[in-house]
């Protein structure tokens, strides 16, 4: 049996997928079928934007970066939004014959497509029905594979396993699985993504370590489990690459130093995402930037200790604030998300947020500001009244899951946040050292910290 591994449009062209190349690793791990990979995203802006991609190789082009990714932002979103609303009125999305081809000449008899973004389900939806109505199998996965998608698939697995088991027709012994295996980038051209040199994405461990946070769904459903460092090691050594990202949702200290340990003699360049905890001291912040630790996001979220705690993020704005500093003076550069208008925040409690930043301002490279939205499967939504959160209402949408609104009890509405951010951009945009542009380009950030080209 042929199994191909697709990676649907739209994302960020500037690294390759993580899921469907680990899924690949796993299968021919764990089966004797035939298993492929194609990550139809890059291949999709290749086609349609081979300027921008020659542009974002070559750093010494960035003296006009924000103009430039500003362009490209307006128009790739433009291209996007009229893609979708195409699928919407039953019409195909931009490109969709070329990425069809893609597929079909691999003569699969099932594609299995990795949702990880919403942006993905629109052109996943007519993959899904034109491969059917071709009578090639379609299945999906991901955090963002919703009903209606799992509606017109074969079917809607939940992890590896279950893909493995739909492959084999065979439940999988958990105690005999092969999870000690390599995870293999050499299968793409990574000179084809939009950055200067190539950035490889890397998990550490499944799930969140935290599992706490009220605003997040990532961690409802699988446990935390860490892979084996000798894993992680094999395959950075593999890839040949120096320039990694941790996509884990946060790292402990002890597994943090349990990597540093192992980088260290890699020499590599790293950046990860993690909770600004008390525990992580200027020492333990040394030994991370000397493993080669060059960018750290940080989930600050608010500079109000309510806040936090209602968030249950597990900090507090003091031990933030010495965290930053440490950072800062360790040689890590800090990107910091944060959520305005959380339920019941009121104004001043937004402003001491704005003071905190203010405060910190000397120890911030990069800010990444949202305003809180409601989602399904998380603490927020299954338990409304504690966060002061009334009368939820659902939007139906064609392709996406509904469109959740909400009143509050107290505080800022999301109209307020939203109009308390814009009044702020200004102040915000200043304290960035770095184009606020690359919050979409994260990856260009950490080229640029280490200012190389391919």
């Amino acid at each position: 049996m042929k199994i191909l591994l697709v990676y649907p449009p739209f994302c960020t062209p500037a690294s390759p997928s993580y899921s469907i190349t680990h899924l690949r690793s796993f299968l021919k791990s764990n089966c004797d079928e035939d298993i492929e990979a194609i990550d139809l995203n890059i291949e999709f802006h290749k086609i349609r934007f081979p300027g921008y991609k020659g542009y974002y190789g070559d750093i010494s082009n960035w003296d006009d970066y924000k103009d430039t990714t500003d362009d490209f932002n307006r128009l790739s979103l433009k291209t996007y939004s009229d893609s979708n609303r195409d699928v919407v009125n039953g019409k195909k999305p931009a490109l969709f014959d070329d990425m069809l081809s893609m597929i079909r000449k691999r003569k699969p008899d099932v594609v299995a497509l990795s949702i990880v973004y919403s942006s993905q389900a629109f052109y996943a939806y007519s993959l899904i029905k034109e491969l059917k109505a071709s009578g090639i199998r379609a299945v999906i996965g991901g955090p963002a594979a919703n009903e209606i998608l799992a509606g017109i698939a074969d079917a809607a697995l939940e992890n590896e396993t279950d893909l493995l088991e739909y492959v084999t027709k065979n439940k999988p012994a958990h105690d005999g699985l092969k999870l000690d295996y390599v995870i293999d980038f050499s299968i793409y051209n990574l000179e084809d993504y939009f950055t200067p040199v190539p950035v490889i994405p890397l998990k550490t461990s499944s799930s969140c370590f935290h599992k706490g946070c009220a605003f997040c769904s990532h961690f409802d459903k699988a446990r935390y489990c860490e892979f084996p460092i000798e894993s992680i090691t094999s395959t950075i050594i593999k890839s040949k690459q120096r320039y990694f990202f941790l996509i884990d949702d946060m790292i402990p200290k002890k597994r943090l130093l349990e990597i540093a340990e192992a980088f260290t003699p890699l020499k590599i360049r790293w950046a990860c995402q993690l909770r600004p905890t008390g525990d992580l001291d200027l020492e333990t912040l040394k030994i991370l930037s000397r493993s080669g630790l060059v960018m750290v996001m940080w989930g600050v979220e608010s500079g109000n200790d309510r806040i936090l705690k209602l968030m249950n993020k597990g900090t507090e704005s003091s031990a933030i604030e010495k965290v930053l500093s440490d950072s800062h003076e360790a040689g890590i550069k800090n990107a910091l998300f944060i959520i305005f208008g959380f339920p019941t925040e009121r104004r001043e409690e937004f402003l001491d947020t704005m003071d905190f930043l203010s405060r910190n301002k000397g120890n911030i490279d990069m800010l990444s500001v949202s305003v809180f939205g409601l989602k399904k499967g998380t603490p927020v939504y299954n338990n409304p009244g504690k966060f002061g959160i009334m009368g939820i209402t659902e939007e139906k949408r064609t392709i996406l899951e509904p469109k959740l609104s909400y009143k509050v009890s107290s505080g800022l509405s999301q109209e307020d946040a939203e109009k308390l951010k814009k009044g702020y951009k200004r102040t915000i945009d200043k304290m960035n050292r770095y184009p606020d542009t690359m919050n979409y380009f994260r990856e260009h950030m950490l080229c640029l910290i280490s200012g190389r080209n391919a």
